[in-house]
């Protein structure tokens, strides 16, 4: 069992929702947080909320830059756990109605700045033997939804990554679990929701725990919505009957 007493936690997209309660529930287990965010002042916010045993502290981090990856890094030096969490959506919009450089920004955000948090601190994490990495993905990351195509696609590349990286870090003692969650209450999920989503939406200190039992039992993935089940098991099957007659003889 991964121990999280004394051990730092760092955090992206940490200004609030998902990864504000992902620091709530590190701070029930002792851990020291880092929330990083590229509005400063939202984790500041943020970890003024929680408890002094968290020393917690707030720093700017653009996800896209690999130079401010380097930053953040020489400003809180060893960590123990990384949660990539940053992300955005485009929306409810068609594919062929976005421009190409928001199709660009929402890759480099919710794609690269995966892919930079692992570059930058999974090195340290393999030296030392120890340490466990979080890639929030989506439910859209398991099952498309219509008018969030490039949304889902920057997901299921999360899972992608989440997944392969899991086996190559796994004999250096480096553990991953991949977040899949549905409506959760967050600036980017009341921008999108209208009232009805939003009555519905789940607390992310709910998350949060979730995402904590798993680095402490090393578990590949944390589904917190068991409503979306059907519509995954729908997919998997119709994948799964097209491997029928050999394409080939």
């Amino acid at each position: 069992m991964f121990e999280l007493t004394g051990k730092t936690v760092f955090i992206t997209g940490g200004g609030g929702g998902i990864g504000a309660g992902m620091a709530q529930a590190f701070a029930e287990r002792g851990a020291r947080i880092v929330l990083a965010d590229i509005e400063r002042d939202f984790a500041e916010q943020e970890s003024a909320r929680l408890p002094a045993s968290a020393e917690a502290r707030a720093i700017t981090l653009d996800v896209r830059d690999l130079a401010s990856w380097r930053a953040a890094s020489e400003a809180v030096g060893a960590i123990d756990v990384l949660c990539n969490n940053a992300g955005i959506s485009t929306g409810f919009k068609p594919l062929v109605e976005l421009s190409p450089e928001t199709f660009e920004r929402l890759m480099a955000i919710n794609v690269t700045g995966v892919f930079n948090g692992i570059k930058t601190f999974a090195p340290q994490m393999i030296a030392r033997g120890s340490g466990h990495i979080v890639n929030t993905s989506s439910m859209n990351g398991l099952s498309p939804f219509a008018s969030f195509a490039a949304y889902s696609a920057s997901k299921f590349a999360v899972l992608g990554l989440s997944d392969a990286v899991r086996d190559e870090l796994a004999p250096a003692g480096v553990g991953v679990s991949t977040l899949f969650p549905g409506l959760t209450r967050s600036r980017m999920s009341e921008a999108d929701a209208n009232s009805l989503t939003r009555a519905n939406m789940m607390d992310p200190i709910w998350l949060g725990r979730a995402v904590v039992r798993a680095v402490e039992n090393d578990e590949p993935y944390v589904v917190t919505h068991p409503e979306y089940r059907d519509a995954l098991a729908d997919r998997q099957s119709r994948i799964l009957a097209a491997f029928g007659e050999p394409a080939q003889p």
